[in-house]
């Protein structure tokens, strides 16, 4: 038997209560553990970055995941629950804050929130920035999203009935791009590597002293981009599957069709991945050596990043390459179609 709406969004809130924490406490602890002396524009920077590109990801995924979730169906709603969710009234901030109509409006006033809320704890406790960071980045700002994802859920899922369908796209410009969503992922993935590993300045291993030519910091260097992408890869094999599903059951969204293309085994890849990033910044520390200025780190970080960035787009490409098939695969094979949910919904339009 199916369980009802609110028990699959309790179910819903605390997968992903964990999986923000769980990523959000990560990030916030590698930005403490990086800083020898946290200031408040490193801080300001990656609590931006931090909290605009999950909160960007999360809700660009949302609508996907609540549409296959009503039709797949994984929940039945009872006859009170579809008459609140006949009930909701969509004001201008509604709109301006959905993202499939303003894909930037939620993330905007998040990263404004956590921005905020790190002033106001850099300011009553100056000397524990680290501690304000963990708090703010790592507790406070996952509860917020989560709060908000699960009050935008009941919008999400009027979108699996054609009457919300139609309602909707009367307001959008345009069809979301599931194309564009790699894009969207590399340049989030980007700006929080940067203003992670920009803060290394400080440390001494990383001293430019004696340069970028040195093998003290050659080794350095290698440790730290390969580190690096390790984690970007974690987050290139990120699956959104069940968003993928949802997608392709909508007209609100835009999604081409994925040629099969051949993949190399994973060691193969990861061997690729590894030591394109290894000679990329052994050249990069050897170019660097031969100016007749040291260069500041930051911009040494920046000059790192195509190198993670090819990394990420050619993982990310299989990763989201595999979604598209399962889910066409999930299509077709299961039959799935508009069914119950959206049914009763239009009864009671």
């Amino acid at each position: 038997m199916l369980p009802t709406f609110q028990r699959h969004l309790g179910r819903y809130a605390v997968a992903l209560w964990f999986g923000l924490t769980l990523l959000c406490l990560l990030l916030a602890f590698a930005l403490v553990r990086n800083s020898a002396e946290l200031g408040l524009t490193q801080l300001l920077l990656a609590g931006a970055a931090i909290s605009a590109g999950v909160s960007f990801g999360a809700f660009r995924d949302a609508p996907g995941y609540w549409i296959y979730s009503t039709l797949a169906p994984k929940f039945m709603m009872s006859r009170d629950e579809l008459s609140a969710v006949r009930n909701l009234q969509i004001t201008p901030v509604l709109r301006w804050l959905n993202p499939l109509q303003s894909p930037l409006g939620m993330p905007v006033l998040l990263m404004l929130s956590v921005l905020l809320l790190l002033l106001a704890g850099h300011s009553v406790f100056p000397e524990q920035r680290g501690v304000v960071v963990l708090v703010v980045i790592g507790g406070l700002f996952p509860l917020l999203l989560c709060w908000l994802l699960l009050g935008s859920a009941r919008y999400f899922l009027v979108l699996a009935s054609p009457e919300g369908e139609n309602t909707l796209r009367q307001g959008q410009k345009r069809l979301r791009q599931a194309a564009s969503f790699r894009r969207e992922d590399l340049i989030i993935t980007l700006a929080i590597n940067w203003v992670l590993i920009w803060p290394l300045q400080d440390k001494p291993a990383f001293s430019l002293a004696a340069g970028y030519g040195t093998p003290e910091f050659m080794v350095a260097a290698l440790l730290l981009i390969w580190i690096a992408g390790f984690f970007t890869l974690l987050g290139a094999r990120r699956s959104r599957l069940f968003s993928r599903v949802g997608e392709g059951l909508s007209s609100l969204f835009s999604a081409e069709a994925v040629s099969a293309r051949p993949v190399r085994p994973l060691l193969q890849r990861l061997l690729a991945y590894y030591g394109v990033l290894a000679l990329w910044t052994l050249g990069c520390c050897l170019v660097l050596s031969l100016l007749p200025l040291v260069l500041p780190f930051a911009l040494f970080c920046v000059l790192l990043l195509p190198a993670l960035g090819w990394v990420f787009w050619q993982e990310r490409g299989v990763t989201l390459q595999r979604d598209a098939e399962q889910a066409a695969q999930f299509i077709d094979e299961q039959a799935v179609q508009p069914v119950a949910v959206p049914r009763r919904m239009a009864e009671f339009n």
